[in-house]
């Protein structure tokens, strides 16, 4: 079945870290009032992670996320002391913020609010630092998406904010889906596809990846659907239902 659901030579899974007060967490649909703390080390998860295979690792800053302090030193460490690409976002706002991380050995940053509020922002981080290391994340229930740590409704539709911020220049989109973000429920793959196809932007999956044979689902779906990039996967590999070495075998 792996050698059947071989998705494209870029496709990528993303084990993530979301970082809250230094430990790693999960949040249940964003929500800060239901956290599961897994362990204050983080550089020992991003190690195992590495030890597995994995070529990215994907890290959230839920305190600058919800304005309440930063992880960023902590996430500087990281990027410097793992072997792998680290994919970094939360409370992304200001040109300052994004030269902080990617002048820090971070691969790629990902702009969430500011997206939204100041697409001026996104267009002068394309120009100054190539669209291969800034990504956009929306994040959003149905075709609502929302900001500033997920509190927040834009008004604005999913599919056309996705193509304009195109129009500026983005290349990838983080697509999660905030009803299935540490539900570990299956991700939203049709809405992802959707977004793909009316945006034309590479979008990586995000929210609700559950096990093995929803790895197997994405990557049949990045086969048929060659903008699908990849899938961030969180708060299965940290309950034990999916092993991401398997999973980077089934997918490699």
């Amino acid at each position: 079945m792996a050698d059947q659901a071989r998705p494209d030579a870029r496709f990528a899974l993303y084990p993530a870290i979301d970082l809250r007060r230094g430990r790693c967490v999960r949040l249940e649909k964003g929500r800060a009032d239901r956290e599961t703390v897994y362990g204050g080390d983080p550089h020992g998860v991003a190690a195992r992670f590495v030890a597995a295979g994995a070529q990215w690792i994907h890290v959230v800053d839920l305190d600058a996320a919800f304005g309440d302090g930063s992880n960023r030193a902590l996430i500087r460490d990281l990027a410097s002391s793992v072997d792998a690409r680290v994919q970094s976002g939360g409370g992304l706002r200001t040109d300052e913020d994004l030269a902080e991380v990617l002048e820090s050995g971070v691969a790629r940053a990902v702009i969430g609010t500011a997206a939204i509020e100041n697409p001026e922002l996104v267009r002068r981080a394309v120009e100054r630092w190539g669209a291969e290391r800034i990504a956009v994340g929306l994040d959003a229930r149905g075709r609502r998406p929302a900001a500033r740590g997920w509190t927040e409704e834009s008004g604005t539709d999913l599919f056309d904010l996705a193509r304009s911020l195109v129009d500026l220049g983005v290349r990838t989109i983080i697509h999660t889906d905030i009803d299935r973000d540490g539900m570990m429920m299956g991700p939203n793959l049709d809405l992802s596809a959707e977004l793909a196809a009316h945006s034309g932007a590479e979008v990586i999956v995000s929210g609700g990846m559950r096990g093995i044979e929803d790895v197997h689902a994405v990557a049949e779906l990045a086969r048929d659907e060659r903008r699908i990039g990849g899938a961030i996967i969180g708060k299965a590999l940290y309950e034990g239902a999916l092993d991401l070495g398997s999973a980077l075998r089934a997918v490699g």
